[in-house]
């Protein structure tokens, strides 16, 4: 029996997800007491891998798994094989015959009309493909954020582009749609459709402290390049690497650590602004010459 006091982000533990994900999921439907339902999720990759719905699959639940790479679909095709769960191969689009009405309506989930979990991890538009979904009303999402936004910023990614969603327009968006934020993760948002009869779960606020979030990036006065994760009271980092964390690209401090001063003399600074200007043109000609360079 669920402990219903019990904060979510006490539940985190990883079975298939990436941070915890399954555990605090399977928390939410415990005290939900949905033990059999149903689940969507796109960006499925193969079905089992960092995944939020392969726990649930292995419960009995019955499900949609929707990929748009040919290859992961194919494994795709060999770990999900139970009847009742619908796997396609397609890129979600926000309409046309892949939007996700469109697909959940060819699917088992379309006999009921019932979804009980919707999974959203594609990296670029996610918060667009929700936007689009009309006919279908999970009763919990979790989707992806970019977790280096700051809470405070509205941001939505350009259609197409793969910069990710803030949490703050994730989280207005659900709002306006009667969700409330039950839980964080390290680059996902936990919502529940507060339209239920019956809802146990405290609603957060975004600024609440028991709220996790990923790594944060930002600048120092210096132009250094700072590391830290979010809600760590410990030593933050400048390292000479950075790590992509999407990709494991690495690439090095984006300021020369000979430019990173707040000290110099004025013909040092004017040496520097100089030698940065023949560098920037060197590499960058037609920012250079048409002076498309964003002063903060």
């Amino acid at each position: 029996m669920a402990d219903m006091l019990r904060p979510l982000n006490e539940t985190r533990t990883n079975a298939f997800s990436q941070a915890g994900e399954d555990g605090v999921l399977a928390e939410i439907f415990d005290r939900l007491n949905i033990a059999q339902g149903s689940f969507c999720e796109f960006g499925a990759w193969d079905g089992q891998h960092l995944s939020n719905t392969f726990a649930f699959y292995n419960k009995g639940w019955n499900g949609v798994y929707i990929e748009g790479n040919e290859a992961r679909f194919a494994d795709l095709t060999r770990n999900i094989t139970r009847p009742g769960t619908d796997n396609f191969c397609a890129w979600v689009r926000t309409e046309g015959v892949t939007s996700l009405d469109a697909l959940l309506a060819k699917s088992h989930v379309a006999k009921t009309g019932v979804l009980d979990l919707l999974s959203i991890d594609i990296d670029s538009d996610d918060l667009a493909i929700w936007k689009s979904l009309k006919n279908f009303r999970p009763k919990v999402v979790i989707i992806e954020i970019n977790p280096t936004i700051p809470i405070d910023v509205y941001f939505e990614n350009p259609q197409g582009q793969f910069l990710g969603n803030s949490a703050r327009s994730t989280y207005e968006f659900a709002r306006s749609q009667d969700y409330g934020l039950v839980a964080t993760t390290a680059c996902n948002m936990i919502f529940i459709d507060l339209r239920l009869p019956h809802q146990p779960l405290p609603i957060l606020e975004l600024t609440d402290p028991t709220l996790t979030f990923g790594t944060r990036y930002f600048f120092g006065f210096d132009g250094s390049l700072i590391v830290k994760g979010a809600n760590d009271q410990g030593a933050h980092m400048i390292p000479d690497i950075i790590r992509v964390p999407w990709n494991g690209a690495r690439f090095a401090q984006p300021v020369a650590k000979s430019f990173r001063s707040t000290s110099q003399g004025k013909w040092t600074r004017r040496f520097w602004h100089f030698f940065s200007r023949i560098r920037l043109t060197l590499m960058h000609p037609i920012a250079a010459l048409t002076g498309s360079v964003h002063r903060s």
